[in-house]
């Protein structure tokens, strides 16, 4: 990968949300907050009717931004315009970048989650 690329391409998880969020919510709540974002992302295949995919891109929207994955919730956005367009190419590109994020934010939640 040319350094170019690394450097346009933002990090998962954006530390300075995730640090105000813990800063609101307090170091117990934490741990709950996340695993209930590692549960909804667990539970999601990014597969299906348009329909229903663009139905759970827009959960994942709001929960993930809050956090802090910026990446994954504009992605999601961006899948769950796609699918009330019916664009089905765009829908199988966003498709596949979603669900290539969510594996690298589902490995960083369970690194937050065992970091404490």
């Amino acid at each position: 990968m040319k350094p170019d690329a690394m450097a346009t391409t933002p990090p998962s998880l954006d530390a300075a949300i995730f640090a105000d969020l813990r800063q609101a919510v307090g170091d117990q709540a934490m741990p709950v907050l996340l695993g209930r974002f590692q549960a909804q992302l667990r539970d999601w295949s990014v597969r299906g009717e348009p329909a229903a995919l663009g139905a759970a891109a827009h959960g994942v929207i709001a929960s993930s931004g809050l956090i802090g994955f910026t990446r994954l919730s504009r992605l999601c956005a961006a899948l769950e315009t796609a699918c009330q367009g019916g664009d089905l190419a765009a829908i199988r590109d966003l498709a596949a970048e979603v669900a290539a994020e969510k594996v690298v934010a589902e490995a960083e939640i369970a690194r937050l989650i065992a970091a404490g």
